[in-house]
């Protein structure tokens, strides 16, 4: 999409569906086996069983902003994010962002974003992304 045709209150949206496989993938490709992503045994007394990794759904915001909004060729210059809670296997995690800023001379977007399972928010982000145009 060109910066051109971006506007203030533009969204897009994803689901992903959280699932062991995907979990266990993840750490073995970043080598994060922390057990709460990899022994239920370890992570039931603090979290019910596994939990995904935090840095996982910020990827799927990272794919959600390179591919739809504000799309290809678009690179995050920032990213602040807020875990509020965890995502577990068998979640259906929806990803929504917002364009909330356009700043013209440098073709910058400025996105916030949630991830929520049902009605509870997950996690917040900001992101600054910027365009070529």
């Amino acid at each position: 999409m060109k910066y051109s045709e971006l506007v203030i209150g533009q969204t897009a949206s994803q689901t992903v569906r959280i699932t062991p496989e995907l979990i266990a993938a993840f750490a073995d490709v970043t080598g994060d086996h922390n057990p709460l992503h990899t022994d239920p045994a370890y992570a039931e007394p603090r979290f019910g069983g596994i939990i995904a990794h935090g840095v996982l759904l910020v990827g799927f915001f990272s794919a959600l902003l390179a591919t739809k909004l504000p799309g290809q060729g678009s690179v995050a210059r920032s990213l602040n994010v807020r875990f509020k809670a965890a995502a577990r296997p068998g979640d259906d995690v929806l990803l929504e962002v917002k364009i909330v800023e356009l700043v013209p001379r440098m073709n910058k977007v400025v996105i916030e974003g949630r991830a929520f399972v049902e009605d509870r928010v997950i996690l917040l982000i900001t992101s600054e992304v910027l365009l070529e145009e």
